[in-house]
């Protein structure tokens, strides 16, 4: 019952520093962008669409894990689609993931699903507990992850806003050839581990989505980081199209500085600002170790490829992909890709002391791979909960006021009210001598194949985008 939760969640505060500023703030974010986005959005509320108890029970205990290629033992790393080559610990796992055993866990999941945002609100440090130190059961992802993407929009559960829906249906033609011929390529370069998106059905969704968000987002137009989130977003929402799309628009609109990495007019700009305000605090949390790298490696080699990665490219364990869009749903996309990146050098700090001048190639081999994770892996709770959670928020909330989300009050582009899109439909012009997806227009790509998570690609823009290296030269002083 909710008293019992609010009675664990007031022990809770007395034993922990945290005031949740970094938590309360980004879920203050994500209303506010979703009402302003929304207000003339005319969705039938139902307010008596609540889930009961028996209805968590059924999801938990009806849920396949064979069917679940981004969840794997949390021993030893196996995929679990296999039943026949379950070690024990993998049969241990499956057995412990399939209930929740506490009566307190199961009122706290439930009160969420029903009600997201006073759950957080009134249980902020539970939330964190559960949601960070232990994690979200893999069962409820697609829900929890739906349901803090929509939320306090006030629609009808498994739902999205027609506004996204008259978006995602009209703009499915014309699409900018160059930009489809990079998606198409790309498509087979983002999880090739996985069955799923080997599927014909799943690349020509995933292909759609990105060419419709192309057409919506001129300003944007496409880059291949955002696969990692639109695959990841795609997979757990059960092939739905519409919602995958909605999120991946909530999410650029939610914080305008994520928009902007992506887009290439500003991306140089923002990722610099980015790599100040990082570096600034490395140096407060750890300064031996920045005073250290600063010597002799240039942070941006790295940084940027992992923030335009999502910190999704490189892992060696899709169950890490999954902690990684916990933690920045929950905490904010900037917070949550600064923290995981400090916390990763952190980890690697006993390798990185040990090298110096003339180590580099070493040190970026070394944090541009898999190895990075380390033991990292056996142990997610300590590195999402208690290391990335142990340090002062205040050190983190400038990057949430100068994130913040994009000003759809000024007329833009972003805006998603009903009027805004109507008017976006009637501009929609049909080129087929340029935009055209049957247009032989030259490709418009100005990264190369190696800088693989760098490709990005504009409507009607011929000007030469950065890469990584190249943006390593206007790193400021």
């Amino acid at each position: 019952d909710y008293e019992s939760l609010l009675e664990f969640e007031e022990s809770l505060r007395s034993s922990v520093s945290s005031d949740n500023s970094i938590l309360l703030y980004n879920l203050e974010l994500k209303i506010d962008s979703n009402r302003l986005t929304h207000f003339d959005d005319n969705e039938d509320i139902n307010q008596n669409d609540q889930y009961l108890f028996d209805d968590l029970t059924s999801i938990m205990n009806n849920y396949d894990f064979k069917n679940d290629d981004f969840t794997t033992c949390t021993n030893c790393g196996k995929s679990l689609s296999n039943p026949e080559n379950y070690s024990n610990c993998c049969q241990n796992f499956v057995d412990l993931q399939s209930t929740i055993s506490s009566s307190l866990e199961k009122s706290y999941w439930l009160s969420f699903i029903n009600n997201p945002s006073r759950t957080i609100n009134t249980l902020p440090n539970y939330t964190e507990m559960l949601f960070l130190q232990q994690g979200i059961p893999c069962q409820l992802r697609s829900m929890i992850w739906q349901k803090l993407i929509l939320i306090d929009c006030q629609h009808t559960k498994n739902n999205v806003p027609k506004t996204s829906k008259l978006i995602y249906n009209n703009f499915q033609h014309s699409y900018t050839a160059s930009i489809s011929k990079q998606i198409s390529k790309d498509l087979c370069r983002t999880f090739p581990s996985v069955s799923f998106f080997k599927i014909d059905k799943t690349i020509e969704d995933l292909s759609t989505i990105l060419n419709v968000y192309a057409n919506y987002d001129v300003e944007l137009g496409y880059c291949q980081g955002l696969l990692f989130l639109v695959g990841a977003l795609h997979y757990h929402f059960n092939d739905d199209c519409i919602l995958t799309f909605h999120s991946l628009c909530s999410i650029m609109e939610s914080e305008r500085e994520l928009h902007d990495i992506f887009t290439t007019s500003l991306m140089s700009s923002t990722l610099n600002k980015w790599y100040k305000e990082f570096c600034s605090i490395l140096s407060k949390i750890d300064n031996d170790l920045y005073n250290h790298m600063i010597k002799f490696v240039e942070f941006q080699v790295f940084l940027f490829q992992w923030w335009l990665s999502f910190i999704s490219s490189h892992t060696p364990d899709l169950s890490i992909v999954n902690r990684i869009m916990d933690f920045c749903l929950i905490q904010g996309w900037k917070v949550g890709f600064f923290k995981i990146s400090i916390g990763l050098l952190i980890v690697n700090k006993p390798i990185i002391m040990s090298l110096k001048e003339g180590d580099e190639e070493v040190v970026y081999q070394h944090l541009l791979n898999d190895s990075k994770w380390g033991n990292i892996i056996n142990d997610l709770d300590m590195f999402f909960g208690n290391l990335l959670l142990s340090w002062d928020d205040s050190l983190f909330l400038k990057l949430v006021d100068s994130s913040c989300a994009l000003d759809i009050d000024n007329n833009s582009q972003h805006s998603r009210t009903g009027l805004s899109v109507i008017d976006k439909i009637k501009g929609f012009k049909i080129n087929n001598s340029n935009s055209s997806i049957s247009s032989n227009s030259s490709m418009n790509r100005n990264r190369s194949d190696s800088d693989n998570s760098y490709n990005n690609s504009q409507p009607d823009n011929n000007n030469s985008s950065l890469s990584v290296f190249s943006l390593k030269l206007n790193k400021p002083s």
